[in-house]
């Protein structure tokens, strides 16, 4: 499937605003996360701190200590039922470090050192206990009466319980993330298709239009002359079977169709006397009625929309062997919309009546076709043409004018028809 440009414009912008609201979810949801685990440790501590402060420095101003003060704070200790859930141990450490609270407590002078100097809680990294992510936080605890810190409480606090209470919301999040995002994006593609559809129909309203304009156009030469009647559009409609049969692109197509409509429009400049002629023309009129390319590049030379049809006109009278004109170009330096033109137009000079000669069967332009290849006309296109002469895609028009006609309007006997 092939997307317009403005198609692919839209998915990539729906596709960057879902890129960017996912991101921005995902770090909403990290800085949440943080914010509430941070509020859990705070409010954990803070009743901790609350709950056995008092005891701890009662305990260390009487001196006391070992498993009186165990058991007092582990009485003290089941009182902090909130925040159970996320509570994996409390520790009582001395200034220096050296554990109060249990009694086979690893000491933490380091951990202890930090808090006092902070004046603040402190946290630990993330360890392992038990296979479960857990942070410990240390908040240092003063002497009401000699505003010292004499000991640390240790709060250790479980992140894996933390972050899975918090997993519904993130959800959620997550969740209406995505679903804004596709909704963003359905509704951008939905956007686009729709512009797109619209801007294929004015294009196509304004092709058509374009088309039929050159249609008329071109019809001005062909009413100059009784016997090119319709000769335009007949090359038109042979260029574009051939040019599709060719799987020429479908702008391609459209422009050597137009440019097959107005490949004649140069004939506009050159006079009566030698474009009515009865007669085969001399070299002199030869050459006058070969200027027409070059007269329709001069007519169409400051037109924006021709400059990419322009070429197939003005070289549709080139030869492959280079000995055509008006530029004397060769091989594939001839364009191949003018290389398709080429073969429709002497295919339909053949197939109708002229005022010097009966037109040629199918059978005889065909053959001459054939021998023509490699000197005036491109190989792959003659071979292409034949095929849709032989499937019958094209059909030469069948003559207009009897041969009592013909002379009352040229004036002489056509050769080839009966006295």
């Amino acid at each position: 499937m092939r997307f317009s440009f403005l198609q692919r414009f839209a998915i990539l912008t729906a596709i960057l605003t879902v890129g960017a609201a996912v991101a921005l979810a995902f770090l909403f949801v990290r800085i949440h996360a943080r914010s509430i685990q941070s509020d859990i440790i705070a409010t954990a501590v803070g009743q901790a701190e609350a709950t056995l402060a008092p005891t701890i420095l009662q305990s260390m101003s009487k001196r006391q200590g070992g498993s009186v003060v165990e058991r007092r704070l582990d009485r003290r200790a089941a009182e902090l039922t909130s925040f159970q859930e996320y509570l994996r141990g409390i520790r009582v450490y001395r200034a220096d470090g050296t554990a109060i609270y249990p009694l086979d407590a690893r000491p933490q002078p380091l951990a202890a050192r930090r808090a006092i100097a902070a004046q603040n809680v402190v946290l630990s990294k993330v360890t392992r206990l038990s296979g479960e992510r857990v942070r410990t936080a240390y908040a240092p605890l003063a002497d009401p009466s000699t505003q010292r810190y004499v000991a640390v409480l240790g709060v250790k606090v479980s992140i894996d319980q933390i972050q899975s209470q918090d997993l519904g919301e993130i959800r959620i999040v997550v969740i209406a993330t995505v679903a804004s995002s596709a909704l963003i994006f359905l509704s951008l593609l939905a956007l686009a298709i729709a512009a797109q559809r619209e801007l294929d129909r004015s294009q196509r309203l304004a092709d058509e239009t374009f088309t039929q304009t050159m249609g008329g156009i071109a019809s001005i030469v062909d009413k100059r002359d009784p016997y090119t009647a319709g000769h335009s559009m007949r090359v038109a409609r042979y260029s574009k079977a051939l040019a599709q049969r060719m799987k020429l692109r479908v702008s391609e197509i459209r422009r050597v169709e137009i440019g097959a409509l107005l490949h004649d429009i140069g004939k506009v400049g050159v006079p009566d006397a030698v474009l009515l002629k009865k007669d085969r023309l001399d070299d002199n009129e030869r050459a006058i009625i070969a200027l027409h390319p070059q007269i329709a590049g001069e007519i169409f030379n400051n037109v924006e929309a021709m400059n990419d049809i322009l070429p197939c006109i003005v070289a549709h009278h080139e030869r492959i062997d280079g000995r055509g004109y008006p530029g004397r170009l060769a091989g594939e330096s001839i364009p191949l919309g003018a290389r398709i033109i080429a073969v429709a137009d002497a295919y339909d000079a053949m197939t109708t009546d002229r005022p010097y000669r009966r037109a040629l069967s199918s059978e005889v332009a065909c053959e001459e076709l054939r021998r023509c290849v490699d000197s005036h006309f491109d190989r792959a296109c003659v071979a292409a043409f034949l095929t849709l002469v032989e499937d019958g895609s094209i059909v030469p028009p069948p003559p207009i004018l009897d041969d009592d006609l013909l002379e009352r309007t040229f004036g002489q006997q056509l050769p080839g028809s009966n006295p």
